[in-house]
């Protein structure tokens, strides 16, 4: 083949060598770039899930917080009530009441006016019946007044114990709400990662293709211009035999 022809077919294979080499870098850095994108989106999406989660959790303990308090108070006063334990009131607590005490007058006033009516006010059966309706008076007052005190202290308990129960409702939502948004961040995290961690190996596969892919167009390069030396021995024996250094 003629010297024209043989330089020409060499440069061909030169373009072609310099052509592979730049397409070969073109798809690696479009494979780069898009490995980038999709790490930065990804990253973006994780973030935007640990804010939201995040967000929720704190939410949640925020409308918790209240009924917490709630039971905690409660907790608080009905471990007193029971330290304290129920007060009978005395006998002489109830005879002091102005409910007693009224009745005690106007019982012993009718007594009077009635013994007076019929002559006997200074009688023994006056002193009698006096005596006997104040006794009666005051065991009547003093169970009523118990079974006051009695109710009162029981309503309070029944109160403060469902104040404790609400409370105990609200931590154990809570316990389950922050172990709920636990798994969903550690989800976050570990899914988040993985993607992320495997956009980066993508990115190192298209920069080592690339790198691999330019190696061989050159490789391929060099052969073809070996191939077009019609003397063998490669670009150096060719230049030899022609007076020219083609030698690469």
């Amino acid at each position: 083949m003629p010297v024209a022809g043989v330089i020409a077919n060499m440069v061909g294979s030169v373009v072609g060598g310099i052509q592979s080499r730049n397409a070969a870098q073109s798809a690696s850095e479009a494979q780069k770039e898009a490995a980038q994108k999709a790490q930065a989106l990804e990253l973006q999406n994780q973030q935007s899930g640990i804010n939201f989660q995040t967000g929720e959790w704190t939410g949640q303990q925020a409308n918790e917080q209240p009924f917490l308090k709630e039971g905690q108070t409660s907790a608080n006063s009905l471990g007193a009530l029971l330290q304290q334990g129920f007060q009978a009131p005395t006998l002489s607590e109830v005879e002091q009441t102005p409910g007693y005490q009224f009745q005690l007058q106007q019982g012993t006033q009718a007594i009077d006016e009635n013994a007076a009516a019929t002559g006997n006010l200074l009688s023994g059966n006056t002193g009698t019946a006096l005596q006997q309706y104040g006794q009666g008076l005051a065991s009547t007052t003093y169970q009523q007044a118990y079974n006051n005190a009695l109710n009162s202290y029981m309503a309070n308990y029944q109160s403060l114990l469902g104040g404790t129960g609400v409370g105990e409702t609200a931590a154990g939502q809570l316990g389950s709400q922050g172990q709920a948004a636990a798994n969903n961040l550690s989800a976050l995290y570990l899914t988040g990662g993985a993607q992320q961690a495997q956009q980066l190996t993508n990115y190192g596969n298209a920069s080592a293709a690339g790198s691999i892919g330019s190696a061989n167009a050159w490789n391929q390069m060099i052969q073809s211009l070996q191939n077009e030396n019609p003397y063998g021995g490669g670009m150096s024996s060719w230049g030899g035999n022609t007076g020219m250094n083609f030698s690469l």
